[in-house]
């Protein structure tokens, strides 16, 4: 680029002067031209005054000897320019008509414009030179910071993400190049280091349950005669289970990670609150209340939402001491589903850490009392990929237990800024509330 741009300009630089120097040697020549034929012009004027006053030839051609006089009569008597560029006139003598004539020097225009191109040729290329170094130099100044730019950016690997390109402190389109590059190195670091973090908690968690299986397997197999094959059969099933579960959570995951596109289809909220209610916890207590039945439709994936509402539900079920509570609110654009519990609630430091992937806040670190750890980071995934938001939210009375706040977009539209900030500080319930409980 830079030499293209050096040389694009030298050029342009060259037609420009070559153009300059073509038209001031033809104003030069063109000028001493026409003084020449000028002074020509005044030397017979002059010549046929001194002749007409009486003066003899031979003095008027001392005194002007670029006059050329003739004898041979013209048809005239006034000064004029012949074809040639000359300047004549025919003056009436005692010894008869007498022609003047006088040719213009052409000699130092010529001498002029050749020496004038002598000297405009080596002034010309050294000014061409001049033009190309500053152009290669402003052109250097301008890509060093795209080529410290290039250099930093080709010394990044996976292992030094936390390295940045250099902002020049120039406000233009480099120094936003600089910033959108380590703006793309931010989110990259990020999504490396939670992929590096997820592969090592996965790993972890397979392997728990992988080496207790093993071990019960080795021990049974070790003494044959005296293991319970029935209790060891339960046991391994138990294990192979929570693997299954584990393996089928990391896949759904990685699907939302991937960004997949959902199969969207016309769905209610509360339809398929009771379904899920119905099919997974038909003893359980779980109170469902909506602000209105039948309620509207949204677009959303009936299995990616069921499975949004069980991993809810399964954590308020967890901690909740007596009761659960799932209340369906609708506004202008926003399905809002609130799911909270009776239980010990969620500290206010981790309200935003429980969406991490393998978290658990239980006070038992056990798989069968904490779970994976991956279900409610599966939920706002989910809820991500909807076009919604899932947070934790301060319970409604002191000695209140866990919220959370899910809210769907109706439409396949972002929310408005202050329905997010209505919604996010906990408004009343909107009009129309009947308390339908199921």
């Amino acid at each position: 680029m830079r030499v293209r741009a050096t040389a694009a300009v030298a050029l342009v630089a060259s037609l420009a002067l070559a153009a300059c120097s073509v038209v001031l040697l033809y104003a030069v020549h063109t000028n001493l031209v026409t003084s020449a034929q000028n002074t020509a012009r005044d030397h017979v004027d002059k010549a046929a005054h001194q002749l007409g006053s009486g003066t003899p030839p031979a003095d008027v051609q001392a005194a002007l000897p670029d006059i050329i006089l003739d004898t041979a009569p013209p048809a005239g008597s006034s000064s004029t320019a012949s074809a040639d560029q000359s300047a004549s006139a025919s003056v009436g003598t005692p010894t008869g008509l007498i022609l003047v004539q006088a040719f213009p020097n052409r000699a130092p225009a010529h001498t002029a414009v050749i020496t004038l191109t002598w000297a405009l040729v080596p002034c010309t290329a050294l000014l061409v030179l001049l033009v190309a170094y500053l152009a290669w130099y402003a052109m250097g100044r301008a890509l060093r910071p795209v080529e410290n730019i290039r250099a930093e950016f080709a010394d990044i690997t996976a292992h030094s993400l936390q390295r940045r390109v250099p902002v020049p402190d120039s406000d233009d389109e480099v120094a936003s190049l600089a910033e959108t590059m380590n703006g793309t190195l931010d989110q990259l670091q990020r999504a490396v280091g939670r992929l590096r973090t997820f592969t090592s908690d996965a790993s972890h968690e397979l392997r728990g349950p992988l080496t207790t299986l093993k071990a019960r397997l080795e021990l049974a197999l070790a003494r044959p005669e005296r293991a319970e094959w029935t209790a060891v059969g339960n046991e391994a099933l138990r294990d192979t289970t929570r693997l299954e579960d584990i393996v089928t959570d990391l896949l759904l995951l990685a699907r939302l990670d991937a960004r997949q596109p959902l199969k969207l289809q016309p769905l209610r909220v509360t339809d398929l609150l009771r379904r899920t209610l119905a099919e997974r916890y038909p003893r359980q207590p779980v109170v469902l209340v909506a602000d209105c039945d039948p309620d509207e439709a949204i677009l959303g994936s009936p299995t990616a939402l069921a499975r949004l509402f069980t991993n809810l539900l399964d954590n308020a079920v967890r901690h909740a001491h007596s009761t659960v509570s799932v209340e369906v609110r609708h506004t202008e654009h926003e399905v809002v589903v609130e799911v909270s519990d009776d239980g010990p609630g969620i500290p206010e430091l981790d309200r935003e850490r429980v969406f991490d992937r393998f978290t658990r806040l239980d006070n038992a670190r056990t798989p069968s009392e904490g779970g994976t750890g991956l279900g409610l980071a599966i939920a706002r995934d989910i809820a991500t990929a909807h076009g919604g938001t899932l947070t934790a939210e301060p319970p409604r009375t002191a000695n209140g237990g866990a919220r959370l706040l899910l809210i769907i977009a109706r439409q396949d539209q972002r929310r408005s800024h202050v329905a997010a900030a209505r919604l996010k500080t906990g408004e009343a319930r909107p009009r129309g509330w009947n308390g339908i409980q199921v």
